[in-house]
């Protein structure tokens, strides 16, 4: 059997503006400072996938290092999983975690878009999934009551979404339980509520937030303790009733089965561009299937919506689509569903248009 062989990799760079700004406890984000990898095969395949470095600083540094580790694959078969287990052997000295995994996971991203291009499916088929709708979560981009009260009721109204998550942490617990309350009255009681608090927390002020918001009857609570504190946050998951929610910043699969064996999460939601690609998503969705634990994605709602298919315990879709100024067809929802675009691969097709006004020089 002959493999397919890349051919070229070529690595872009755009830092767009995010409207309105993403709003947490302990941060602004105005702008999607993105670093988007091309991969071709000598058979003229070609697939595509971004990452997000979260500042612009960052873009030079992760283009730089994703170009590096490219011009290593040109030449050799466009086998992803076999490439993604060389290219973290070989980063071991360094460290595969921060921007190099950020890296690699681009790499790896669009390598599997290629093969599911050069196929003739989407990813997800390529994957041994059967193409379905996902319900999503609407992730909600404000601050305070008034403003996340009027989002909610948006998201509600466009996106038929059943469940709504925002940021929590206010300097007084009172000012959190008004904002629940708010966005309970904006949605009505059917749809779902989910609060982050982006580990802003300690333990005992977690527990006194999270007794109080499990009786407005919040469905999730999303990272309340810094991510490393595992016996920390599997204590918090003891006393209370309240599903302890986390794994966006789990850095690759070994670091979510630390956590998973330490108890630290009720629930889970990697992040596909942290954990490793799809290649690194496949190995947590299998770990997350043994220990019985619903697995939610992270934004990147295109690489998303095609791998929570082949998640046996999928749970929910992020709808923050950060990338959707930049696209020609941002991926579609349909009553509180995410669409799989119909097309191979991930679907992704840029706006070339934007992604020239929005180019950074790295």
């Amino acid at each position: 059997m002959t493999m397919p062989v890349i051919a070229d990799i070529r690595v872009r760079a755009v830092d767009a503006p995010i409207d309105p700004p993403l709003r947490n406890s302990l941060n602004v984000i105005p702008r999607a400072p993105l670093v988007i990898v091309d991969v071709r095969t000598t058979d003229g395949a070609a697939g595509t996938a971004y990452v997000f470095p979260y500042t612009p600083a960052a873009l030079g540094p992760t283009a730089a290092l994703a170009r590096s580790l490219g011009a290593g694959l040109v030449g050799r078969s466009l086998a992803p999983a076999t490439l993604w287990r060389e290219l973290h052997d070989a980063g071991r000295i360094l460290g595969t975690e921060g921007l190099v995994q950020i890296a690699l996971s681009a790499l790896d991203m669009a390598m599997w878009d290629a093969l599911a291009v050069r196929a003739g499916v989407p990813l997800c088929v390529m994957l041994g999934a059967e193409p379905r709708p996902v319900p999503i979560y609407a992730s909600l981009r404000g601050w305070g009551a008034a403003m996340l009260a009027e989002e909610a009721g948006q998201a509600v109204a466009t996106l038929g979404a059943r469940w709504v998550k925002f940021k929590v942490g206010q300097k007084r617990l009172e000012d959190d339980l008004d904002t629940v309350r708010a966005v309970r009255a904006a949605v009505g009681e059917e749809v779902g509520i989910l609060v982050d608090y982006n580990q802003a927390l300690s333990l005992p002020e977690a527990e006194r937030r999270g007794r109080a918001l499990q009786d407005l009857d919040v469905r999730w609570l999303e990272e309340p303790l810094p991510v490393q504190d595992d016996a920390g946050l599997a204590e918090l998951s003891r006393r209370l009733s309240i599903p302890v929610q986390g794994g966006e910043n789990w850095w690759g699969p070994a670091t979510m089965h630390k956590a998973l064996m330490a108890g630290s999460v009720d629930l889970c939601m990697p992040d596909a561009m942290k954990i490793g690609g799809v290649t690194g998503w496949m190995r947590a969705a299998a770990m997350a299937a043994a220990h019985r634990v619903p697995m939610s994605s992270h934004i990147f709602v295109e690489a998303s919506v095609h791998l929570l298919q082949a998640t046996p315990t999928a749970h929910l879709l992020e709808h923050l689509d950060i990338a959707a100024p930049l696209l020609a067809e941002p991926v579609a929802v349909k009553d509180g569903m995410a669409l799989v675009p119909d097309r191979p691969g991930m679907g992704i097709l840029w706006d070339e248009a934007a992604l020239t006004k929005h180019a950074a020089d790295v």
